[in-house]
């Protein structure tokens, strides 16, 4: 079982770099979410010749037909699955090739604002004695909406966990990192210290007699600067700030940073704990193109 679990992060890790609940991002933040009907495209095959897509998105047929190719079959069902691209598009997911028994499970889609949240999940099996390049196909109306000019987030648990540690991981290398928030028309900076991931969130906390959190609790959203000590790489990070009054989140918090107990106590009505939502992170660096991930 390790072997398959290990594989599966392996899988997620080089599937989507520009890509966990869907719905987790709705929570205090707006609209609500929308679902979008799909359609799952049958019996194609990525041409091993081309470059995994970075961007799941495929709007022309001219570019589909570029990566994929028909897959005809004997049966009624054995014919690819008809696509219009004068009223449709598709976003199609392609893992590394893998000698595990690999299937990709469309979930979901949603939109809110000017993104498409694509939940999926990912099935490891068996280890196999022929390799296979697995695919997923989903075919969406563009609609009067016109979705298919929507920015569009891959959502996945376990992609969205690594992402979510790679990310706190870099702010701890950094040790101090900037965050910005609203001030009614003026942007307001300063500096933090620490960071958690509990319950599979990603927390900061800070005073709620503070400036930061008054403006926080108006306006959750947010922008990270974290930069290293070598000066030569540093990542953004913005989203939605959510607080947490759950006591047992706090003691947690406060355990895993003793030094702050002389200054907060969890259950004092001052400690805030505040949640990230709707994450995306930047990583830059003078010497590689910008990387995006989403949490």
């Amino acid at each position: 079982m390790k072997k398959v679990f290990f594989a599966l992060v392996s899988l997620l890790a080089l599937a989507a770099c520009n890509s966990s609940n869907a719905a987790e991002a709705d929570m205090n933040n707006g609209d609500a979410l929308e679902g979008v009907a799909f359609q799952i495209a049958k019996n194609y095959f990525f041409k091993n010749d081309q470059k995994i897509p970075a961007n799941p998105k495929i709007t022309t047929e001219e570019e589909f037909n570029k990566l994929f190719g028909m897959a005809t079959t004997m049966g009624k069902d054995g014919m690819p699955t008809d696509i219009d691209f004068s009223k449709q598009f598709v976003l199609a997911i392609v893992l590394p090739q893998t000698d595990m028994a690999t299937e990709i499970v469309p979930v979901k889609v949603e939109a809110k604002g000017d993104k498409l949240y694509y939940t999926y999940d990912v099935k490891v099996g068996e280890k196999q004695t022929f390799t296979i390049q697995p695919v997923s196909i989903i075919i969406i109306d563009k609609g009067v909406k016109q979705y298919e000019n929507y920015e569009v987030i891959l959502r996945n648990d376990q992609l969205m966990q690594e992402n979510m540690k790679e990310v706190q991981a870099f702010l701890k290398e950094c040790g101090a990192f900037f965050i910005a928030t609203a001030d009614s028309d003026q942007p307001r900076v300063r500096p933090f210290g620490v960071s958690e991931i509990i319950n599979d969130r990603l927390y900061i906390m800070t005073g709620k007699v503070k400036d930061v959190f008054k403006q926080m609790a108006a306006n959750g959203k947010f922008e990270i600067c974290a930069l290293k000590k070598s000066g030569s790489e540093w990542m953004r990070l913005s989203g939605t700030l959510v607080n947490d009054e759950t006591l047992a989140v706090k003691e947690e918090f406060l355990n895993r940073n003793a030094g702050l107990k002389s200054m907060y106590k969890a259950d004092d009505d001052n400690m805030a704990v505040l949640y990230i939502t709707d994450a995306t992170a930047r990583f830059c660096s003078f010497s590689a193109p910008e990387r995006k991930v989403h949490f």
